[in-house]
């Protein structure tokens, strides 16, 4: 089904280790796939390729300028340049989630109940796209950044040239990488979080006093929702002068937001369920043990046969310790931690948004 060369770029890092004599790949890996297993096979695993993208972006970004008359040869500038960070940013991004993806899966497996074939199998889904696919995101890409370009305000395009074509010269490698990644990685993250709800589904080995699996796709999550909020942040603040009054733009930055905190809460609210349900079973099961350990104290005492007394009193010590030991356990599947820290690193931004303006206000009034 799969040639040689298609079934040994899994063996690249942490990317997609699945072995294929454990596990039938079920489709060939992605163009994407294939790319992020040669970087790691760079010096240094190959993350210094993606500030480099960034590099070669402002330095065509600023022989464009020199080529259309905007600015004098040799003259350098850095204005436009907050805007070239998005297609290594989502390239990165795209990569950097792979790879913990793959170290989620392995914390979750003693929760899945997995054998190795169905496992390996799993892991390989979770962090590999399938080939031939990839044409319909870089085509809605490719619309949307030819868009936003033809569509911006004018002031927004006198720094390049004035006019939509000569902006297009200057900024077209950019936004294309840009608007062609956003599409990819947002498929990536679809097929990633319904993998893990599958997962959390699918699971025959939950256990409520080993916390590690049950949190195991926390961090995923997490650091996805918030790569989607700072995209979205980023373009409000360092790249507004772009963005200002370009509704493909604010749309495409308003969809990102909600979608980094969908990210975070949707895919894991399913086993939400599930947990709960298994703290239930849990108090009920300890519950009935305290009643019947209780209905023998009294039996005892109305009897007043006191002897072994001592040993009923001990395990009804002991079972109400594993109450609150029960009581303690958790029904989300993240921390305390990483849930303060999602909702501090949304929230933040925008209560620094409305202090300052709130104290622009007051100075204004004064």
């Amino acid at each position: 089904m799969s040639t040689t060369s298609e079934t040994s770029w899994p063996e690249a890092g942490a990317i997609a280790d699945a072995n294929p004599a454990a596990a039938a790949i079920p489709y060939a890996p992605s163009a994407l796939n294939r790319a992020f297993a040669r970087i790691e096979r760079l010096p240094g695993g190959g993350w210094w390729v993606y500030p480099l993208l960034f590099v070669a972006l402002a330095v065509y970004h600023n022989v464009s300028l020199w080529l259309i008359g905007a600015r004098a040869p040799g003259e350098l500038t850095l204005e436009g340049t907050a805007g070239l960070a998005y297609g290594p940013y989502t390239f990165g991004a795209a990569h950097y989630f792979l790879r913990v993806a793959g170290e989620a899966i392995a914390e979750f497996r003693p929760a899945s109940g997995l054998n190795d074939a169905d496992y390996a199998r799993r892991r390989y889904e979770l962090v590999t796209l399938p080939a031939g696919r990839l044409w319909l995101a870089l085509l809605i890409g490719a619309l949307v950044a030819f868009g936003s370009v033809m569509f911006a305000a004018p002031a927004a395009l006198e720094p390049y040239g004035g006019t939509p074509l000569r902006a297009l010269v200057v900024l077209g490698p950019a936004v294309l990488f840009g608007y062609t990644m956003f599409p990819i990685v947002v498929w990536q993250t679809v097929r990633q979080l319904r993998a893990v709800e599958r997962l959390h589904r699918d699971a025959t080995s939950i256990d409520l006093f080993d916390t590690g699996p049950i949190y195991a796709f926390s961090r995923l999550t997490m650091q996805i929702g918030l790569a989607f909020v700072f995209v979205g942040y980023y373009s409000l603040t360092v790249n507004f002068s772009f963005q200002a009054g370009n509704p493909i733009s604010l749309a495409t930055i308003g969809g990102t937001i909600l979608v980094g905190i969908s990210c975070f809460i949707v895919p894991l609210w399913g086993i939400h369920g599930r947990l709960a349900k298994e703290k239930a079973a849990l108090a009920r099961g300890v519950n009935l043990r305290a009643q019947a350990v209780q209905e023998e104290l009294y039996r005892r005492v109305d009897a007043s046969s006191l002897g072994g007394i001592k040993d009923v009193t001990d395990a009804l010590t002991g079972i109400n310790v594993t109450r609150e030991q029960i009581h303690r356990l958790p029904t989300w599947p993240w921390p305390p931690q990483v849930l303060r820290g999602f909702v501090s690193a949304v929230a933040l931004p925008v209560i620094v948004f409305l202090l300052s303006r709130y104290v622009g206000g007051q100075v204004h009034l004064v």
